[in-house]
């Protein structure tokens, strides 16, 4: 378990208790609607890589952004037989600011978006409400296992400010080997069908949390009592499924109750090829 505290979701006589964060020493600052979206603790090593190479902290990013990330960590686990790929991810995913009178918000300043034109699976995510920023708690960092070892970046007040990283990749950069057989593969699924919704809908049945760091990636779950469930139980039928999900995505009930969510692998289905891509090599030395 990790240890957690009111923050502004603390309200005393109607009254925000704080008007910004304000953690003690070895607190980072976490959002409600994130852990609805597939985040746990200690967090994913893919989210936390994310989150140095952009110069973000947490709070920064919107609900959607989660689930943006947790989608992708899904479908490299799940179909494509791989760990979350940096390189793949650039390929699909850049950074856009969300401003207010020209200054960037402090909670959910930075948006990701699915770049146009890739092939990546659609599933849009719903707009959250829009008191989705005051849903935050206080929670004591719990730094990841060996090798990577380091937890949420460290809290700072210091404004957001707009990286080069955030612009999505060159066009004329040419794709590896290995980004071009993964974009093939996601092509092909496209192709067959699957969405990110069907992505997503796996891990809720399966009661995982995509961006919480696990003891093994999603190819080697092995049922019921596999150590990488996050304690709850999956959907209990196809309506409950799909109000989970027209709670995350564009789209209506009916339209998600049609969902058939396919196995993905697993230790009972396994992947034909499976590649234990290391992801320090894909980032810079300097993320200034």
């Amino acid at each position: 378990m990790v240890p957690v505290r009111a923050g502004l979701a603390t309200y005393n006589g109607g009254e925000q208790a704080e008007s910004f964060p304000s953690p003690s020493t070895g607190e980072r600052v976490c959002l409600v609607p994130y852990l609805l979206r597939g985040l746990g603790f200690p967090i994913h090593p893919f989210l936390r890589r994310l989150l140095e190479f952009y110069g973000l902290q947490l709070h920064n990013i919107t609900p959607a952004s989660i689930l943006h990330i947790a989608g992708y960590v899904a479908l490299c686990e799940l179909f494509l037989g791989c760990e979350a790929h940096f390189e793949l991810w650039k390929r699909l995913f850049c950074l856009v600011p969300r401003t207010q009178r020209g200054s960037l918000y402090q909670v959910g300043g930075a948006e990701i978006w699915r770049i146009v034109g890739t092939g990546h699976l659609s599933g849009t995510p719903k707009k959250s409400s829009e008191d989705w920023p005051l849903k935050w708690f206080y929670m004591e960092d719990v730094p990841l296992p060996d090798p990577v070892r380091r937890g949420l970046p460290e809290f700072s007040s210091a404004p957001l400010k707009k990286r080069q990283s955030w612009h999505p990749r060159s066009p004329q950069e040419e794709d590896n080997g290995e980004v071009l057989y993964l974009m093939n593969r996601i092509k092909a699924l496209n192709q067959s069908g699957l969405t990110v919704i069907e992505v997503m809908s796996i891990c809720i049945m399966r009661g995982v949390q995509p961006l919480q760091y696990r003891g093994h990636p999603l190819w080697c779950f092995n049922g019921a009592d596999d150590a990488t469930r996050c304690g709850r139980k999956g959907s209990e039928n196809a309506a409950a499924l799909a109000k989970n999900l027209s709670e995350l995505f564009k789209g209506e009930e009916e339209e998600f109750i049609r969902i058939k969510p396919r196995d993905g692998f697993s230790m009972y289905n396994p992947p034909s090829w499976v590649s234990y891509i290391s992801l320090l090599p894909f980032f810079p030395h300097s993320l200034s």
